[in-house]
C-alpha cells in the first residue's frame, strides 16, 4: 500500500445477552481506533468511533507507516473492556 493511503477500518462490538444465548451489537458506544508502529510498543489513539444501531464500526484514517491498527473498548459498568485483534498494513 501507498504511504498515504485512505484504509477503511472496520469492526464490530457485541456482548452476550443471557436470555436469548445469542450475541448482540452494543450500540452506541465509544470505541478507539488506535494504532502501533511496528517495532514500538505503544498504541496511539488516532480517534474514537461509535458504534451503530447494529453495533458496527467503520471509520477512515491515512496510512503512514508500518504497523497495526486495532479496535479498542474502554468497557462499562456491565461489560468488560476489550480490544480487537490487531491488522497490519505495510506502507510502501
Amino acid at each position: 500500500m501507498k504511504k498515504n493511503t485512505t484504509v477503511t477500518v472496520t469492526g464490530a462490538l457485541t456482548r452476550a445477552n443471557w436470555e436469548t444465548y445469542t450475541y448482540r451489537g452494543y450500540t452506541g458506544q465509544p470505541v478507539r481506533l488506535q494504532f502501533k508502529k511496528k517495532g514500538t510498543g505503544t498504541y496511539t489513539t488516532l480517534k474514537t468511533v461509535t458504534t451503530d444501531g447494529k453495533g458496527n464500526l467503520r471509520t477512515t484514517t491515512k496510512a503512514t507507516a508500518d504497523g497495526y491498527f486495532r479496535y479498542s473498548f474502554a468497557g462499562t459498568s456491565t461489560t468488560p473492556a476489550v480490544a480487537s485483534a490487531a491488522d497490519y498494513v505495510d506502507v510502501k
